[in-house]
């Protein structure tokens, strides 16, 4: 027995919330990559004390490399030189914060849209909830005005 107030109705938020796709991470990640470089967190060169690095492969599996990045290209690099990652750990940190906060601050937005609706929604249902028994209670008589004169 499940009051009415638990049915199972498809829920408002899941319409709204929309997932990230592959293309808008990447975009922002470059939108990203481009601020850091104008407040000057980016050094000319990277140390490779702050590279990331995986336990599998230290130098492919979790840096993000200019080749790897589609409109980019490599042809300046020279094939004798190793490959630099990137990002540090740090601005993948960084990146990721961000990227974090913006999403957050998106869903809020669509909960707060979402809520004020449905308030709205409820307070109209209440609204003519109480006229239709203030009819009801009074009939169709308008109220007598009788303490007016």
């Amino acid at each position: 027995m499940h009051p009415r107030y638990l049915s199972m109705e498809p829920s408002p938020f899941g319409e709204s919330s929309s997932r990230l796709s592959a293309e808008q991470i990447l975009n922002s990640i470059k939108q990203e990559y481009k601020r850091i470089q104008k407040r000057k967190h980016l050094d000319g060169g990277y140390q490779q004390s702050e590279c990331c690095y995986s336990p599998e492969s230290p130098s492919q599996s979790s840096t993000m490399n200019v080749s790897s990045m589609p409109g980019t290209s490599s042809g300046g690099v020279s094939p004798t030189r190793k490959e630099q990652p990137l990002f540090t750990l740090r601005q993948v940190g960084m990146i990721c914060e961000r990227l974090l906060k913006e999403r957050e601050e998106k869903v809020r937005e669509e909960y707060e849209e979402t809520m004020t609706s449905k308030l709205a929604e409820q307070y109209d249902t209440f609204v003519k909830f109480t006229h239709d028994q203030l009819m009801r209670r009074f009939g169709e008589q308008p109220a007598s005005a009788s303490y007016v004169n």
